[in-house]
C-alpha cells in the first residue's frame, strides 16, 4: 500500500468516526419541539390536503344547489329580484328557445334536433318562472341566495351538538352495552352478528390509526397547524389552485423539447466512446488462451445466476400496503418501484418528479390502487346488476364483503391505461344508470307487473365520485414519484362528454346508432328497465339557441359583458388540463406506436388512442359548449368534474398517504 492510499484510508475513517459521532449527539442538543414548529407552521404553506378536500365537497355542493338548481341561476338573474325583472328575464330567454321564435333567432328554419333543444330549455325556465312567482310575496323584492347553505350546515352542527350534550353518561354507557348484548346473544342473527363483528373490526382499527396519527402530532403542533391553516394558509392554496394547470403545460413542454434535443443533439459514439475508456482504464492482463476451460461445477457460487423467487400473496399484499400507507420496506430489489418515495417541497420539484422506470412505477400505484377504484366505481352498478341477473337484491353489507372478495382475488390485474379507460367508462354509465340502491331494494320487493325507471338527478354522490377522482389521482402520483401524469378526473370526464354526445339527436339520427339505440332500448324494456328524462340531463345551449339570455354568470354579474368575458376566461382556464391530459396521451400513443412488432404492445398502443380520441372529442364538445347560458343537468355536471381536474391537480402535490386517506376512502364507500 502506497503512502497515498494510507493517507486515504485514514481520512475515511476519520469521516465515518465523526458521521458515528454526530448521529450518537446527545438528546439535550436537539432542536427543541417548539422550536421546530415554529419553523414549521409559520411560514408560506398551503392547508392541508384533507381540508381542501372537505373545502372541495362544500364548494361543489354549493355549485349544485346555488349555481345549477337555483331558478335564478336558470333565468340569469341577480338579487333583489322583482316581478318586472323577472318577466323580462324570462321573455328574453323564450327568444331563443320558445319553438315559435327560433326562426327569427337563427334566420332559418330550425332542424328538429333544434327544436327539441330549444324547447327543453324553454320548458326548464318556465318551471323556474312559476317557482320564483311562488316564493315571491306581495310582489316584494325577493334575494336570490342569502346564504341558505351556510346556515344549514350550521343547523346540522348545532343540531348534532345539542343531541350529544343533552345525553349523559348513563346513557353512552347503555348504548354499548345494549350493542354488546346483541352481540353476544345473536339478536340478529348468526350472520349479521359475524357480519357487524367484521366492520366494526375494519372501522377499529382505521380509527386507531387515524388517532396514532394525532397522537404523534401532538397538542403544540396541532395547534399552531390549525392558527396558521386559517390564517396564512388559504392564499398559497388559491394561488396553487390557480397556477397549476399553466406549470403543468410548461413542465410537459420542456420535458417534450428535451427528449428531443436529447435525441438529436447526443450521437451514439459518445456512449460507446465512453465504454471504450473505461475498457482501456481497466489493468493489463496477461493472455488466458493456454488456461484450461472449466466446467460448471470449477465456477464459483457469485457467478451463478439465480432464478428470481416468485412472490407470493403475502409479499405482494406487503408491498401494496406499504405503497398505500408511504411506510418503507427494506430490503427491496427495485427502490424505484417498491420502495414510497417522500413526496418533494415545491411546486415545480412536484411537477417534474421523475422515476427512472416509469412503466414499473405506474403499474405497481396501479396493482396497489385497483382495489380502491373498483370498489367505489362499481358499488352503484352492482345492485342494479344483481337485479338484472338475480331477480333480488341482497343486503348492502353482505354483498359487499362477497364483492370485496372477488374485486380483490378474481378482478385480474389492469393496467394503468386501462384504469385511465376505466374511469371514463363509468364516467358514461354514472349518469346513464342513475338508480339507488333503496329503490331497487323497493322495486325488488314490489308484486305484479313492475317496471324500473331509470332517472338521473344530480345528488351529494355526484359531488363525491368528483372528489374520489380527486384523491385517486393524488394517490396514484405519490405511489408513482411522477408528479405530471394524466388526470383520472379528466379520463372520467372525457366518459361524461361521450354521454353526451350520444345524448344528442344529431348522433342518435345516424342509421346504424338509430338501430342499435332501438335494440338497447327493447332489451332493457323486457327485463322491465326504462331510461327517463334522457333528453333532458343533455340539452345544452349554443349555436343561437338558449344562449340569449340566463346562467349563472349573469346572476353572478349581472353585467352582460362582464358574464360573457367570465364565461369566456373560465372555459380557457378549464381546458388547459384536459388539453395537457389529451397531449399526453397522444405522446405515449406515438410512443406506443413504435413497439407494435413486440408482444402484448398492441394492447398498450389501442388503450393509449382510444383515451387520446376520447380527449379530442372532451375538448372540441366543451369548445363548442355555451357557458354563459342555462343548460342541463349533466352539462353542469361535467363541468363540475372539470373543475376536479384542477382539484386533482393540487391535490398532486400532497402525500395524501396514510391513515386520513384511509378515513376518507370509507367516507366514500359509506356515501356513494
Amino acid at each position: 500500500m502506497t503512502a497515498s492510499e494510507a493517507k486515504t484510508d485514514e481520512a475515511a475513517s476519520d469521516s465515518k468516526v465523526q458521521a458515528k459521532k454526530s448521529d450518537e449527539k446527545p438528546q439535550d442538543q436537539a432542536v427543541p419541539v417548539a422550536q421546530k414548529s415554529l419553523k414549521e407552521y409559520f411560514s408560506w404553506r398551503p392547508v392541508p390536503w384533507w381540508l381542501c378536500f372537505l373545502l372541495g365537497i362544500f364548494l361543489l355542493t354549493k355549485f349544485q344547489i346555488v349555481y345549477n338548481d337555483s331558478p335564478c341561476a336558470v333565468l340569469g338573474l341577480q338579487g333583489p329580484v322583482t316581478s318586472s325583472d323577472l318577466k323580462k328575464a324570462f321573455r328574453q330567454l323564450s327568444m331563443c328557445t320558445h319553438p315559435d321564435r327560433l326562426r327569427g333567432r337563427l334566420k332559418r328554419l330550425p332542424s328538429p334536433e333544434e327544436s327539441r333543444r330549444g324547447e327543453i330549455i324553454f320548458n326548464r325556465a318556465s318551471a323556474a318562472k312559476d317557482e320564483l312567482f311562488k316564493t315571491q310575496k306581495n310582489k316584494k323584492a325577493m334575494q336570490c341566495y342569502q346564504g341558505e347553505m351556510e346556515l344549514a350546515v350550521l343547523l346540522v352542527f348545532q343540531q348534532v351538538g345539542r343531541l350529544l350534550s343533552s345525553l349523559g353518561l348513563e346513557d353512552y354507557m347503555g348504548f354499548f352495552w345494549e350493542l354488546v348484548w346483541n352481540l353476544i346473544t345473536f339478536e340478529a342473527g348468526i350472520l349479521n352478528t359475524l357480519l357487524c363483528l367484521l366492520w366494526l373490526s375494519f372501522v377499529y382499527r382505521i380509527l386507531r390509526q387515524f388517532g396514532g396519527y394525532l397522537w404523534r402530532m401532538g397538542i403544540l403542533r396541532f395547534a399552531l397547524g390549525f392558527i396558521t391553516t386559517v390564517i396564512i394558509g388559504p392564499f398559497p392554496t388559491i394561488f396553487n389552485f390557480l397556477a397549476l394547470p399553466v406549470i403543468r403545460i410548461i413542465a410537459f413542454l420542456q420535458s417534450i423539447f428535451a427528449d428531443s434535443r436529447s435525441d438529436t443533439d447526443e450521437p451514439p459514439a459518445v456512449v460507446q466512446a465512453g465504454t471504450e475508456t473505461e475498457a482501456t482504464a481497466e489493468p493489463h492482463h496477461p493472455s488466458t488462451a493456454a488456461v484450461k476451460v472449466s466446467t460448471d461445477k470449477d465456477l464459483p457460487a457469485r457467478n451463478l445466476r439465480q432464478r428470481k423467487k416468485k412472490e407470493t400473496d403475502e409479499e405482494k399484499e406487503a408491498k401494496k400496503k406499504a405503497l398505500l400507507t408511504g411506510e418503507a420496506q427494506t430490503n427491496t430489489e427495485d427502490a424505484a418501484v417498491q420502495k414510497p418515495v417522500p413526496v418533494p417541497e415545491g411546486l415545480w420539484q412536484v411537477v417534474s418528479w421523475s422515476n427512472k422506470e416509469p412503466v414499473k412505477a405506474r403499474q405497481a400505484a396501479a396493482s396497489a390502487m385497483q382495489f380502491d377504484i373498483l370498489l367505489i366505481l362499481t358499488k352503484p352498478v352492482i345492485p342494479l346488476c344483481m337485479l338484472v341477473a338475480l331477480g333480488q337484491v341482497w343486503n348492502g353489507l353482505f354483498s359487499s364483503l362477497f364483492i370485496g372478495h372477488a374485486l380483490r382475488k378474481w378482478v385480474p390485474q389492469m393496467s394503468y391505461e386501462a384504469h385511465h379507460l376505466l374511469c371514463a367508462l363509468f364516467g358514461t354509465l354514472h349518469t346513464l344508470l342513475g338508480v339507488s340502491a333503496s329503490k331497487l331494494e323497493d322495486y325488488a320487493n314490489r308484486e305484479g307487473s313492475k317496471v324500473l325507471h331509470l332517472a338521473w338527478a344530480w345528488s351529494f354522490k355526484d359531488v363525491l365520485s368528483v372528489m374520489h377522482m380527486c384523491q385517486l389521482g393524488a394517490a396514484v402520483t405519490a405511489m408513482s414519484a411522477l408528479g405530471n401524469e394524466p388526470s383520472y378526473a379528466a379520463s372520467f370526464a372525457s366518459g361524461i362528454a361521450l354521454r353526451i354526445a350520444v345524448g344528442q339527436d344529431a348522433f342518435r339520427g345516424l342509421g346504424f346508432v338509430h338501430s342499435l339505440a332501438d335494440y338497447f332500448q327493447a332489451t332493457l324494456k323486457d327485463l322491465g328497465i326504462s331510461l327517463d328524462a334522457a333528453d333532458e340531463v343533455v340539452a345544452y345551449s349554443g349555436s343561437g339557441i338558449g344562449d340569449c339570455g340566463g346562467g349563472p354568470f349573469r346572476m353572478l354579474f349581472g353585467d352582460e359583458t362582464l358574464a360573457a368575458i367570465a364565461a369566456v376566461v373560465l372555459k380557457a382556464w378549464l381546458l388547459l388540463l384536459p388539453a395537457l391530459s389529451t397531449a399526453q396521451w397522444f405522446q405515449r400513443t406515438c410512443q406506443a406506436s413504435r413497439m407494435l412488432g413486440k408482444r402484448w404492445k398492441m394492447t398498450r398502443f389501442v388503450q393509449r388512442l382510444f383515451l387520446f380520441l376520447l380527449g379530442v372529442l372532451q375538448i372540441c364538445l366543451f369548445a363548442s359548449s355555451e357557458l354563459n347560458a342555462s343548460n342541463g343537468a349533466l352539462i353542469n355536471y361535467w363541468l363540475a368534474m372539470l373543475f376536479g381536474c384542477a382539484g386533482e391537480s393540487l391535490l398532486s402535490t400532497y402525500d395524501i398517504r396514510g391513515p386520513v386517506r384511509q378515513i376518507i376512502f370509507l367516507v366514500l364507500f359509506l356515501f356513494m
